[in-house]
């Protein structure tokens, strides 16, 4: 492993200023650990669209090579080490899903519909939400993307993770009359009435999330005293109400990181990201916090990514630059999604940041 760290040392410091290197929180920690950042989804994206370098080789999954490509200039080059890296959960819908859907819940509805779709999909699908004047969205902002739409009237078509949607509007404070399901098969779920429902969720998930049980929470408070429980907002709806707090992976990780020194936590997500929390602030370091999984379930998606893959990558970049190979592993996104998809995401920004 050493060697392989120092190869990647030696690459980075050919390219120079040239190739940007961003990560995901879930990655492998000795992945994190040679990254130009690491970030959250939402991070991650803003952070992608600053970016100047010739090259962004990004370490995560697919679908956020391909919202780096959609906001890169034209020419920017992003590559991924790995290109089998997907999400199960954003297999779950595609553009013909998603507009099948969206007529359904039209049919029903006398409401306009604003499509939101979660960060974690493919160019399609949120091309689709900027073609009908929907964002996208991830954990941090999933509630003011929806507030902002609910607040002008509209009814969303909040999709592919239930349990962020419904989570989301038990946060709003909504009914159980103002939201209903939409199958995988196209059927919305039965109601005597549409006219109150403002949220129509996918019936999708996060397989690394939604393991996660209320046993184990009660299990983690049994052996900890004043454990705190913070969770990720795609586990089930009633992990989250048994939890203490609910946020995304930056907020998880900035609850954890300013808590105070001796504090315990258990906590509810991707156990990568668990692991490098407790390397960073456990016990053995100046914060002596516990910090302990409430089950072991990592992406084995983000796994996919190691230092073998970087180097490669990095060396492809490297053989690319000088004219003597091809670019391996380069995410391009279709010409057709790009305008549309690029619209969704600078929406979900704009509304982000009060630019709208």
């Amino acid at each position: 492993m050493e060697k392989i760290i120092e190869q990647i040392k030696e690459y980075k410091n050919i390219l120079g200023n040239s190739v940007v290197i961003p990560a995901h929180h879930y990655q492998r920690p000795e992945v994190v650990a040679l990254s130009d950042f690491a970030g959250d989804s939402y991070m991650l994206a803003v952070e992608a669209a600053k970016q100047t370098s010739d090259f962004i080789l990004f370490c995560g999954v697919r679908f956020m090579a391909e919202g780096a490509s959609v906001l890169a200039s034209e020419n920017q080059h992003v590559v991924i080490p790995e290109l089998l890296a997907g999400c199960p959960m954003a297999d779950m819908i595609n553009e013909s899903h998603a507009r099948k859907a969206f007529e359904e819940i039209s049919r029903v509805s006398k409401r306009i519909i604003a499509p939101v779709v979660y960060m974690n999909s493919y160019a399609d699908v949120k091309s689709f939400c900027g073609e009908h004047d929907g964002a996208v969205c991830t954990s941090s902002n999933a509630l003011k993307i929806s507030s902002h739409f609910i607040a002008k009237g509209e009814s969303l078509f909040f999709f592919p993770d239930y349990n962020l949607g419904i989570n989301t509007a038990d946060s709003l404070g909504l009914k159980e009359n103002e939201v209903a399901r939409i199958g995988r098969d196209l059927k919305v779920e039965d109601k005597e009435s549409y006219d109150d429902v403002k949220m129509f969720l996918w019936d999708g998930f996060c397989h690394v999330h939604k393991v996660f049980t209320v046993g184990d929470v009660e299990a983690a408070r049994e052996k900890y005293d004043n454990i705190s429980i913070i969770v990720h907002p795609e586990c089930n709806r009633d992990v989250v109400k048994s939890s203490d707090i609910s946020g995304s992976t930056a907020q998880i990780l900035n609850q954890i990181r300013d808590s105070k020194p001796g504090s315990v936590w258990g906590v509810g997500t991707d156990y990568n990201f668990i692991d490098r929390l407790a390397r960073e602030y456990g016990p053995g370091t100046e914060h002596n916090k516990t910090i302990v999984p409430l089950r072991i379930s990592p992406c084995v998606n983000m796994e996919k990514t190691t230092l073998q893959k970087l180097a490669f990558s990095l060396e492809s970049i490297i053989e690319f630059r000088e004219g003597r190979g091809e670019l391996k592993s380069e995410i391009r996104v279709q010409q057709k999604y790009k305008d549309g998809a690029r619209k969704a995401l600078n929406s979900m920004i704009e509304i982000v940041e009060n630019k709208r």
